[in-house]
């Protein structure tokens, strides 16, 4: 069977296993790491949480190391278009038949044990990464930290990118709760980052209990950004460093956060072209991506969350247009939408609702009435593209449309451009 066939058919199965039902706790993802000989893989260990910004401090983090010489496995998601996404060693994304081959090596150790999707999915790229010999492995947590499956692996070197409100069913509805489940990523005698320069008291208690130690943004490591550069500093060095090719105003902190990471696993031996080469070359799809479609300023963002979609509006505010700003919106069931508009709304003229074909998004008319609410209009149109389609169609080379809400909202877009002829 050919391996383009055979991986749709493997993530046909793993999609069908549990699709909507999260599980969190490492017994059974543990028995089988166990049975793969998967519990001490071999590779050293970077583990990343964090509500927002964890792809591109993972993404900083691979390249700065890369630039050193290692050899380095990242593991992130979801993904938009294509699974393989979310595993790649040294930058090349995993190939079809090796992923297959990860997926076989774990249905045999699982043997009867159930696992979750991402369960079964981060098993297979530990094994992908031991077949390949990494030296280190960069892990994005999915969700929460203490219980997620990347947990399962000490890390030598942790970090918490930003605490907020997220996933309230399985972390709680508070900051200081979700601040402990996220730096339960710690190890006794390692180092947890945190980069949220406003953490919740948990996060200092948490680690304080684990017996690690903690590095704090503004304590410990700091940035200072000037008109055209950036500036990061600790009690080694000092970086005069470009500004990220990444445009986004979050871009500098996930930076620095990633340089500190580095700065503790390589100890003295962090370079700043390593730094410089990662902050030119890390770009991530779906962060404050700019597009062109028929002549109109298209921004993707996939801000989900109260946090992210302030950090939107930021940029938003920071980077205006002479016209008007229109937005193409859907987003989850268990998302905080009215914080989501509440902090977009002032910088949006009109609203374009695209229906997402999911069991757990909300329908176009629910998102509708949180907006009429507010006194707001939407318009709700029977998919995202079909949003997308009538907000281009109403905009001129003076407006803008910003694409939110959902990695779904933002993959459906994705998955459409070579329809609507984007550059």
């Amino acid at each position: 069977m050919p391996a383009k066939v055979a991986l749709a058919e493997w993530l046909q199965t793993l999609e069908a296993m549990q699709p909507d039902r999260i599980e969190l706790g490492l017994a059974r993802v543990g028995a089988v790491a166990e049975r793969a000989g998967l519990l001490e893989p071999g590779f050293r260990v970077v583990t990343v949480a964090g509500t927002n910004g964890k792809g591109s401090t993972a993404g900083y983090i691979e390249q700065i190391l890369r630039g050193a010489g290692f050899s380095v496995g990242r593991y992130t998601s979801p993904h938009f278009l294509h699974f393989n996404e979310r595993i790649a060693v040294d930058g090349e994304l995993v190939p079809d038949d090796e992923l297959v081959a990860a997926f076989e090596a774990i249905e045999r150790a699982r043997a009867d044990t159930s696992l979750t999707y991402f369960e079964f999915t981060t098993l297979a790229a530990a094994e992908h990464f031991r077949n390949r010999n990494v030296d280190i492995a960069v892990l994005e947590v999915g969700l929460g930290g203490r219980l997620d499956a990347v947990n399962l692996w000490d890390s030598e070197v942790a970090c918490v990118t930003s605490v907020g409100i997220d996933h309230v069913d399985w972390l709680g509805d508070n900051r200081e709760a979700i601040g402990a489940e996220k730096a339960a990523v710690a190890r006794a005698g390692c180092v947890l980052v945190c980069g949220d320069p406003e953490p919740p008291a948990s996060v200092a208690v948490t680690v304080a209990k684990i017996g690690a130690t903690h590095h704090q943004i503004g304590r410990d490591f700091h940035f200072e950004i000037r008109s055209s550069d950036w500036v990061f500093s600790d009690s080694l060095r000092r970086y005069e460093l470009p500004m990220p090719a990444m445009r986004a105003n979050w871009a500098v902190n996930n930076a620095a956060t990633a340089i500190s990471v580095c700065a503790v696993l390589l100890k003295r031996d962090l370079q700043v072209n390593w730094v410089r080469d990662a902050l030119a070359s890390v770009q991530l799809a779906g962060r404050a991506q700019q597009l062109t479609i028929d002549g109109v300023e298209v921004l993707l963002d996939v801000a989900h969350n109260a946090a992210a979609a302030g950090q939107l509006a930021a940029f938003l505010g920071r980077n205006p247009v002479a016209g008007q700003t229109r937005a193409v919106f859907g987003c989850m069931q268990d998302k905080d939408v009215e914080s989501i508009i509440t902090a977009l709304s002032p910088w949006i003229n009109g609203w374009y609702i695209g229906e997402i074909d999911y069991g757990r998004a909300m329908s176009g008319e629910q998102l509708r009435a949180v907006l009429a609410a507010r006194q707001v209009a939407a318009s709700v149109y029977p998919s995202v593209t079909n949003a997308l389609d009538q907000a281009v169609a109403k905009s001129t080379d003076s407006d803008r449309v910003v694409v939110f809400g959902s990695f779904l909202t933002v993959s459906e877009v994705m998955r459409a451009m070579d329809g609507l002829h984007a550059h």
